[in-house]
């Protein structure tokens, strides 16, 4: 017999979850709540270990337990880097991705500093619009769209030595084009501009090394390093930290001079405050990135690839386009929709299939396409679920399709790359 719907609600007294008349969350029927995969480029679905430690009673930021777990995921996340925290500034700060754009660009220049941004979408525009608080002198290389940037050009742009910092997308989360983070490294490492390469949708799922000549490098908890959103993270190598000596902090929280004497701290097991740490987003943080190692970066990296490559098999077999011409991505996918059809309906009847995707990113074209997170802990499960979502979406809206024909592609491209 069907239960009657009750009302669910959180309490924010105890956190637990009980049945009231006021503060409501969500109606639900019991014997009727759909599951639904979460395939946006972050938030992603998370382990069950990493959301239980969310769970556990707050510990003191200064306690012995709790450093000796916020010094484990500083030496982990600069292993996942490829850095070294004898010589680098490991930093985990209370914050999303664009507080780690912002630390990791306005320690390292000074007011009227000139700079230089590969700007392949979104997340390009927003460096511009922050170097603009502090500088006039921003020059910008815009690829095409979908389009990496070209390392030859960003070598002749770098050779007249104007530039003190260069920024550069590893993973552009608004299109899904790649661009070759290890190439440019060798160019910037050459000269004297810093490299800081924003890796929110890259660490985790692609290959990154500080090791290549990045200076700095920052991401956030919520993507493929596999903890809930409110992290900013990230290293600074030692040619940075040099630089950040020479210059006036231009910020007040984002002034690593302070994050470094917590991250020193910490890793001597020590305690240090300059603001209080999210000790319960740590320690679900450390229990993803120990998993991360656990499994292995390459292993890792090529599982993200072997998914990914399965989804555009999928695509490719529904007739339908990606944005990226060639540099894909293995952690997010942007796909071009039908012409005509509605993207709203689409993303509408897609979770009603089963399976959340994001909407487009770029306004120009925003109607036009969907991204497709595919990051991780990202399975062949996962992939079969959002493929055979987007199928049946694309019915439902009138694209002619015979239903399993992108499943069909995707499961034989995991046979065949199993």
């Amino acid at each position: 017999m069907r239960s009657k719907p009750r009302t669910i609600l959180l309490r924010y007294s105890d956190n637990k979850l009980g049945e009231s008349k006021g503060n409501v969350i969500k109606q639900v029927n019991d014997t009727s709540v759909m599951r639904k995969i979460l395939m946006i480029p972050g938030p992603i679905e998370y382990e069950s270990k990493v959301l239980n430690a969310m769970s556990l009673p707050t510990m003191s930021h200064s306690s012995k337990e709790f450093v000796s777990i916020f010094r484990d995921s500083l030496l982990d996340l600069s292993t996942i880097f490829g850095a070294s925290p004898s010589d680098s500034l490991p930093f985990i700060i209370s914050g999303s991705g664009t507080l780690g754009m912002e630390l990791s660009t306005v320690n390292f220049i000074n007011r009227n500093s000139k700079v230089l941004v590969v700007n392949n979408g979104y997340f390009g525009d927003r460096f511009v619009d922050l170097f603009s608080r502090f500088t006039a002198r921003v020059d910008q290389l815009k690829p095409s769209l979908g389009e990496s940037v070209d390392p030859r050009v960003v070598k002749e742009k770098i050779d007249t030595n104007e530039y003190e910092l260069m920024t550069v997308t590893h993973v552009d989360t608004s299109t899904g084009v790649r661009n070759d983070v290890k190439k440019i490294a060798e160019i910037t490492g050459k000269s004297e501009t810093l490299l800081v390469v924003d890796a929110v949708c890259a660490a985790g799922g692609e290959y990154l090394d500080m090791k290549w000549g990045v200076d700095v490098a920052f991401s956030a908890s919520q993507k493929a390093l596999g903890a809930p959103p409110g992290l900013a993270v990230g290293v600074a190598g030692k040619r940075a930290i040099e630089r950040m000596e020479k210059v006036q902090p231009l910020s007040f929280f984002s002034d690593l001079r302070k994050w470094n004497s917590v991250s020193r701290g910490v890793l001597e097991s020590k305690g240090s405050y300059f603001g209080t740490p999210n000790t319960n987003l740590i320690l679900a943080l450390s229990i993803s990135l120990a998993n991360i190692l656990d499994e292995g970066m390459d292993a890792r990296i090529r599982r993200h690839e072997k998914m990914a490559g399965a989804i555009r098999a999928g695509i490719d077999a529904l007739g339908l386009e990606f944005i990226p011409k060639k540099a894909f991505a293995n952690t997010v996918s942007a796909v071009y929709l039908p012409d005509g059809m509605d993207s709203k309906k689409f993303l509408a009847d897609s979770e009603n299939y089963g399976a959340v995707f994001a909407s487009g990113l770029i306004k120009d074209i925003a109607s036009t396409y969907f991204r497709i997170g595919h990051m991780g802990t990202i399975s062949a499960t996962e992939v079969m679920l959002a493929i055979g979502a987007i199928e049946g979406a694309l019915k439902s809206n009138g694209y002619n399709v015979k239903v399993g024909t992108g499943l069909s592609a995707s499961q034989e491209y995991l046979t065949e790359n199993s």
